[in-house]
């Protein structure tokens, strides 16, 4: 397979400058995250409008202030499957926010493959090819690459570049204008950046904590939210979300105490132990920094109750039809908003376009459903 390897500075310069004039540009990365809390960015693989293939080596160019110059460009469309991770891994190294995004898993909801579609399910199914995954797992930061590594590396922005003018020529306005918010919506820099003080909001299992216990949540997500990126660790290595959850529920008052919780073992004690006890000290002595319970919305009424089952079934069809996790399209609470004539996540993006829109009819007497074939189908009136 012909590429080009840019794997000095004058190289990758020279590409990223002749690419500036480019339309778009199919990307895609491979990065290892084991024993760091920052990704270690190992390669990075571009497949051109014109369809020339290339690596850059970020192992061998340091400076990668081009890449980031032409990431930013916002005349040049930047094609990902599955876009989050690669903006986390570039934004974090760029330190620059890539601009004029387009992701092909979001975009192949239209395509009938859901949600989630993975890439080599979606190449299958378009171009009958099956790509070799067995590397999935690959040592990236190996030099030098093996030629099968490479070949890995290369197929994943070969088949991406015909699959995003296959989407941008089936795609209709509407459809590309719903995603547009969507590709907006990944590139907003607090999806990568994490403020220490809101850590504890991404720490599972908080749902029927009191007051007090969110804030020995906070205080010590906080703490080592601050030691992760300090000491570049997993969050897990410095304190898991169960001790941390154990801690808000029965907090250690002593060191001693430390060693009789279930999920922290004694090196992490004998390490964290005293800053631990200091974390929680710090909670108790300053309430006014718990985190209040969110108010709940008031339960539907009997009526509410009803509309909310009608159109529960109907966003059920939808995700059925679309081949979308149910959870993944919608919550009842975003249903019983949009009755309610509230703010719902359903207002924007492929999920307005395929769910909140149709509801909005069905719920303002613009469309009635109907059963064909044992499905639920919704015609407008």
């Amino acid at each position: 397979m012909n590429y080009t390897n840019l794997n000095t500075p004058a190289a990758l310069t020279a590409f990223c400058e002749q690419q500036a004039n480019q339309a778009w540009l199919a990307i895609d990365t491979e990065f290892i995250r084991q024993d760091t809390y920052y990704p270690i960015l190992a390669l990075v693989q571009i497949c051109t409008q014109d369809g020339e293939l290339a690596l850059i080596d970020p192992l061998a160019v340091t400076d990668l202030s081009p890449l980031w110059q032409l990431l930013a460009d916002p005349n040049v469309c930047k094609v990902f499957h599955s876009a989050r991770q690669d903006i986390e891994v570039l934004f974090q190294l760029g330190q620059q926010m890539p601009q004029n995004l387009f992701d092909t898993q979001t975009a192949c909801v239209f395509l009938g493959y859901g949600d989630m579609a993975g890439f080599a399910r979606v190449v299958e199914a378009e171009f009958q090819v099956t790509l070799n995954k067995a590397l999935s797992r690959t040592n990236w930061l190996q030099r030098p690459l093996t030629h099968e590594q490479i070949n890995y590396a290369l197929d994943d922005v070969r088949y991406l570049a015909p699959l995003y003018q296959k989407l941008d020529s089936q795609l209709t306005h509407k459809q590309k204008q719903a995603l547009a918010t969507d590709f907006a919506d990944m590139l907003n820099p607090a999806l990568y950046v994490t403020d220490p003080n809101q850590a504890w909001l991404k720490v599972k299992g908080t749902k029927g904590m009191n007051s007090k216990q969110l804030g020995l949540v906070k205080q010590l997500a906080a703490w080592r939210e601050q030691k992760a990126v300090g000491q570049n660790l997993p969050r897990k290595w410095v304190i898991s979300d169960d001790a941390i959850l154990q801690l808000a529920k029965r907090p250690a008052r002593t060191i001693e105490g430390l060693y009789k919780l279930a999920d922290l073992n004694a090196g992490s004690v004998r390490q964290y132990g005293e800053a631990i006890i200091k974390q929680l000290d710090l909670a108790f002595a300053t309430p006014e920094n718990w985190p209040e319970k969110p108010i709940k919305a008031p339960p539907p009424t009997p009526q509410e109750d009803i509309l909310l089952q009608l159109a529960n079934s109907f966003a059920l069809q939808v995700a059925q039809n679309q081949g979308i996790i149910a959870s993944n399209l919608f919550q009842k609470a975003d249903l019983l908003a949009l009755i309610r004539q509230q703010t719902s996540p359903l207002d924007k993006g492929w999920r307005q376009l395929i769910l909140g829109e149709p509801l909005k009819k069905l719920l303002h007497n613009q469309a009635c459903l109907g059963v064909i074939d044992q499905q639920l189908i919704l015609s407008e009136t």
